[in-house]
């Protein structure tokens, strides 16, 4: 990515992260706004239940939020990483703050198993597969990830 198109997302000028956001698209799937930020489940499935938590306002770094902003935040990544953790049994949960592409905090949360594609390793590769659900499975899981939020 080039500086000038990053350095523009950074200030919020086109962040394809800023709210509104759409509940759908081609990335994702909503599955509930939590207090600080929405966590959404990725469609691309390889890691069975991978999701992102995308902070509502717009912030491209931790020291950009107030120490409440922050602690809320955080708040909402245990609450999403604990429901994730409930509903898909993993064997262990990758938690992954970057911004290289998206200059906009969000977590994703990987799920891992000992049986996945890249165990022992980090998800992303330039051969990284793409696993889609059916609408049917990826509806249960999003009903499921609410029922373990308590929603």
């Amino acid at each position: 990515m080039d500086t000038a198109r990053w350095e523009r997302l950074a200030r919020g000028d086109g962040c394809p992260f800023d709210a509104p956001r759409p509940d759908s698209n081609e990335e994702w799937e909503i599955v509930a706004p939590l207090s600080a930020a929405t966590l959404y489940l990725s469609n691309n499935q390889t890691y069975r239940g991978h999701c992102l938590l995308i902070l509502e306002k717009h912030a491209t770094r931790p020291d950009q939020l107030s120490p409440a902003e922050w602690s809320a935040f955080s708040a909402d990544l245990h609450r999403a990483v604990s429901a994730i953790t409930f509903t898909v049994r993993p064997d262990h949960v990758n938690v992954a703050s970057l911004g290289n592409l998206v200059p906009h905090l969000h977590w994703h949360i990987v799920p891992r198993y000992r049986t996945d594609p890249r165990w022992g390793a980090p998800i992303w590769s330039a051969d990284m597969p793409d696993t889609r659900l059916t609408a049917a499975e990826q509806r249960e899981l999003v009903k499921d990830l609410r029922a373990a939020l308590g929603l």
